[in-house]
């Protein structure tokens, strides 16, 4: 056995407690998501873009409407959790019966086919069990439409983008906003 002095000791006992620290990050998750699976977000950014797609403005994807959608699940609208997961279940599975291909895979003009059909709760109970579709599809664009118009500070509208399509003044200030006419 060595003799240590102290200021070995310190040094191996800050090492030690440092790698202790350390060792949470190496849990971590791999995806960049908090509440959404990898293939829950790759439909949920499809869905998005069919609501408010890029055309010479961004869309829903350019603005980070995901990430905004994502961060509210996991946080205030925890309740909602649920509705999202079964709602990208079944249209996950309905779009398998009818196309074999998941949502973000099936041809634009067929994507808003089908958001058309959730809307008007075109199908049935044993096509969408466990809710009406409507009220997944109300979900989603109000979500969508919350992360691309609202601020930044939630997670979406990605460099104030929606800001700058409508000609709104930002970051916003109350009381200091001047509109351009």
């Amino acid at each position: 056995m060595t003799n240590q002095n102290r200021r070995e000791f310190i040094k191996s006992a800050s090492l030690a407690f440092g790698s202790v620290l350390l060792f949470p990050s190496c849990l971590k998750q791999k995806s960049s998501f908090r509440f959404f699976t990898p293939d829950e977000a790759i439909c949920i950014i499809a869905f998005c873009e069919q609501i408010i797609p890029k055309d010479e403005s961004p869309g829903a994807t350019d603005a980070g409407v995901i990430y905004y959608i994502d961060r509210q699940l996991s946080g205030v609208f925890h309740y909602d959790q649920e509705t999202y997961r079964t709602g990208i279940k079944n249209l996950q599975t309905w779009c398998n019966l009818k196309y074999g291909k998941t949502f973000e895979t099936i041809a634009p003009e067929d994507q808003i086919k089908i958001l058309k059909m959730l809307q008007s709760n075109e199908l049935n109970e044993s096509e969408w069990p466990g809710s009406k579709p409507a009220d997944f599809f109300n979900l989603v664009r109000t979500h969508t439409m919350q992360g691309f118009y609202g601020s930044p500070i939630h997670g979406g509208n990605k460099d104030y983008m929606s800001f700058e399509m409508l000609r709104i003044d930002f970051p916003l200030v109350i009381g200091q906003n001047r509109y351009r006419i």
